[in-house]
């Protein structure tokens, strides 16, 4: 899910820069920080009813520390070595506690949640498109961003569980076939294991 996140980022900088708007080299890695922190709060807004808040949470924080493991990794390639991590983790601390303000409406962020994204965005930008750039973010990139979040998640989410691709794989190769299984008539015992094993 991170990945997913990164790539939705990354896609975003392309348009926004096809669109003419100028981020500056070190600018870039701010507007990635922001749209990460934006989509990761998204993601939590829509698994809040699907999962428990032990799920919740766990899944949350591996999404934060990933991300912050690409930041890193991708910064000190193009920028070079630092703390970055550590950087991209304070920020996020942050937003996280600046969006609880913020509401979804109908499962989707409001104008404030989105406004406050916008706003964080024109703040990582160079001054020249700052009167521009908030239009475009709020009516544009903003909810195009949350629709292949949201579709992501709608994709990996299931209301008992979070199951790994991995997990489904390994799970397809020790089907029995229909042929081969035993007869359900016996009195099996079936252990589950909890969803939060799987939480990807």
């Amino acid at each position: 899910m991170a990945f997913i996140c990164w790539r939705i980022t990354k896609n975003h900088l392309e348009d926004l820069i096809n669109e003419g708007f100028v981020i500056e080299k070190e600018q870039v890695f701010n507007v990635i920080a922001e749209y990460l922190c934006f989509l990761i709060q998204s993601i939590d807004r829509l698994v809040f009813k699907t999962l428990s808040t032990e799920q919740r949470q766990e899944l949350i924080n591996k999404l934060a520390k990933q991300s912050a493991f690409y930041y890193q990794e991708n910064k000190e390639d193009r920028i070079g070595e630092g703390n970055h991590w550590k950087a991209f983790v304070n920020t996020y601390n942050q937003r996280s506690q600046d969006y609880s303000d913020y509401d979804f409406v109908g499962g989707e962020p409001d104008y404030h949640f989105l406004r406050y994204f916008a706003e964080k965005v024109k703040s990582a930008m160079t001054d020249v498109d700052e009167k521009w750039i908030v239009q475009q973010m709020i009516e544009i990139q903003a909810p195009k961003a949350f629709k292949k979040i949201s579709e992501s998640v709608d994709d990996l989410v299931n209301v008992k569980s979070i199951i790994s691709k991995d997990e489904q794989i390994k799970r397809k190769k020790e089907k029995i076939p229909r042929s081969k299984r035993k007869s359900t008539r016996q009195n099996t015992i079936i252990k589950n294991k909890s969803s939060s094993d799987h939480i990807t």
